[in-house]
């Protein structure tokens, strides 16, 4: 019960955090998810240096912020798609740097520098879209991804109750011992109760595209879940910090958002074909 509470007073301060900024600008809303994406990379490169691997932070917390602020600019319309180019050139930066830096094993700390890039920044960075015109085909609009972040948290909420209430069948025991098959289909059916009460008030999609958009957040998020679980029991770690009390770092907090983010910018720039 009192690990129940932590987490409540910690996920009500995160979740008005996350939609005061969303709500007050775009701009703001990118500031505060710029700042956890670099504190989900520091806790990703402290793991790494727990297990006397070496990569290049530096050079990891330049490319991604150079990653996510272009493609701010880009998903707001301020610079041109053709911006996005600079990504290709960016992953020089990581062999270069290895070469003057002169470290043992040098392969690991490239794969190691790289990956958290590829794996945290894309996805936050997708987080913006989710309110472009590229998908809203309007200005700048927060009914898209606060209709995200509702469907994820109801998931993730009513998974983690389900399973303390009913759960019995492991999905993964040796990657995640409490995840269960009971609580998952209890956060997807909540996840798409979620979404047929948003199709009431929010027209941007029909109520069957709703409904399917809450089926791929909880099947996508879920994997992301189990991802960073694979990842953390790789790293022997319970958590992978300490930022939100209750939650542990922000790899736990956002995991499963580094799959359903980028599924549902998929699906939404599919339904605008």
């Amino acid at each position: 019960m009192q690990n129940l509470f932590t987490r409540t007073i910690t996920g009500i301060i995160f979740i008005a955090c996350i939609i005061g900024s969303l709500l007050w600008h775009p701009l703001a809303f990118s500031v505060v998810i710029f700042i956890l994406m670099i504190i989900g990379l520091k806790e990703f490169y402290h793991l790494s240096h727990l297990h006397n691997i070496q990569p290049d932070r530096y050079s990891g917390y330049a490319v991604a912020s150079v990653i996510f602020i272009i493609s701010v600019l880009n998903a707001l319309e301020f610079v041109s798609p053709w911006s996005l180019a600079a990504f290709v050139p960016l992953v020089f930066v990581f062999f270069l740097a290895e070469m003057f830096r002169d470290r043992p094993n040098s392969i690991m700390n490239l794969a190691f520098s790289i990956f958290p890039v590829a794996y945290i920044s894309i996805p936050f960075s997708i987080l913006i879209y989710l309110m472009s015109p590229v998908v809203t085909l309007q200005n700048p609009y927060w009914h898209l991804p606060l209709a995200y972040f509702i469907i994820l948290w109801s998931h993730d909420t009513f998974a983690y109750l389900t399973g303390i209430v009913v759960g019995k069948n492991k999905m993964f025991e040796k990657i995640s011992p409490k995840k269960t098959w009971e609580g998952t289909a209890g956060g997807t059916l909540f996840g798409i109760g979620a979404a047929y009460l948003i199709s009431l008030y929010m027209p941007e999609l029909s109520t069957w595209q709703w409904l399917l958009s809450a089926l791929i957040i909880s099947v996508t998020g879920t994997l992301g879940d189990l991802s960073e679980s694979l990842l953390k029991r790789s790293f022997h770690v319970k958590d992978s910090g300490t930022v939100f009390p209750g939650h542990g770092g922000v790899l736990d907090r956002f995991d499963a958002v580094m799959f359903s983010a980028p599924s549902l910018f998929c699906y939404l720039l599919i339904l605008k074909i």
